[in-house]
């Protein structure tokens, strides 16, 4: 099977590696930035660069890219896609790329779509931060888009062979009000929780919670903001409640009411224990 990826960064590349380390299929890559294409080829992301002479070839073509990049990659790339051909996008939202593809389904019915999540990441971007391991139990969600039963099976597989312990199944809507609370929400949170004074301080009083809670402020930017606006609307909603929930343990302190203090933070750890509990049960379909 010949696979190909567009765009060769953190995600991308690390695909590119697994792919080629722990599977046989041909995986043919490219990147806008020559660098980066040139150090993804000599860390052995790709066997032959994927350019307008094969891309006719593809069997499965992943887009490890932004999701405004990756929806005109698309449109730009179906035309040029074989019959029974698969697009995978890895974008971190999900409702507008899929709806993208829904439309672009509509029109080439000779295609798969599907919208795709990798739930693995590191506070570094970049091929040369890139892993093979990278998605060893990990969790792939994908959304898709006209993808039949036999063709979810084979990505599924796939996905199976270079590492992920699963496949979550679900919504665009499910997935992006999800990802505001598990991700997106904890990436605001760490970035604000650097901008303390007390922060330049921390060296000698911080140990694992500090660097728990600031490991990824270390973020990129502008990818960030993209997906932040990208999803906007839950993301708002968890930072309202986040705010709500924090004040009330601010009000608390004020009041020196140390019974509503204890009761918020055993409600904390109740809240934790339920959902240790509910992650024992089957999450993969």
């Amino acid at each position: 099977m010949n696979i190909g990826i567009i765009g060769l960064g953190l995600i991308g590349g690390s695909l590119g590696r697994a792919l080629t380390k722990k599977t046989g299929h041909k995986v043919l890559g490219s990147d806008i930035d020559y660098a980066t294409t040139l150090k993804a080829e000599l860390l052995g992301a790709f066997h032959e660069r994927l350019d307008e002479t094969n891309i006719s070839d593809i069997d499965i073509l992943f887009l490890a890219l932004r999701p405004a990049a990756a929806i005109q990659t698309i449109k730009d790339t179906a035309p040029k896609l074989k019959s029974g051909a698969i697009i995978i996008d890895c974008c971190g939202t999900k409702r507008g790329i899929t709806a993208e593809m829904k439309k672009l389904s509509e029109e080439y019915l000779n295609l798969y779509f599907i919208g795709g999540h990798p739930m693995a990441g590191r506070e570094f971007s970049g091929i040369n931060h890139s892993m093979p391991s990278l998605f060893e139990k990990a969790s792939m969600i994908i959304t898709p888009v006209n993808a039949p039963i036999e063709v979810l099976a084979e990505v599924k597989s796939l996905f199976s062979d270079i590492g992920f312990a699963g496949t979550v199944i679900t919504t665009p809507q499910r997935h992006d009000r999800i990802i505001a609370y598990t991700s997106q929400l904890a990436h605001v949170v760490s970035s604000a929780y650097v901008k303390s004074p007390s922060h330049a301080e921390h060296a000698g009083f911080s140990a694992g919670s500090f660097r728990d809670m600031t490991r990824v402020a270390k973020l990129n930017p502008a990818m960030w903001t993209e997906l932040f606006l990208d999803n906007k609307d839950n993301l708002i909603k968890e930072i309202d409640t986040l705010i709500t929930n924090i004040t009330a343990y601010r009000d608390a302190l004020k009041a020196e009411d140390a019974a509503a203090l204890e009761a918020l933070l055993a409600e904390g750890v109740a809240c934790k224990e339920a959902a240790e509990s509910a992650r024992k049960e089957k999450i993969y379909d």
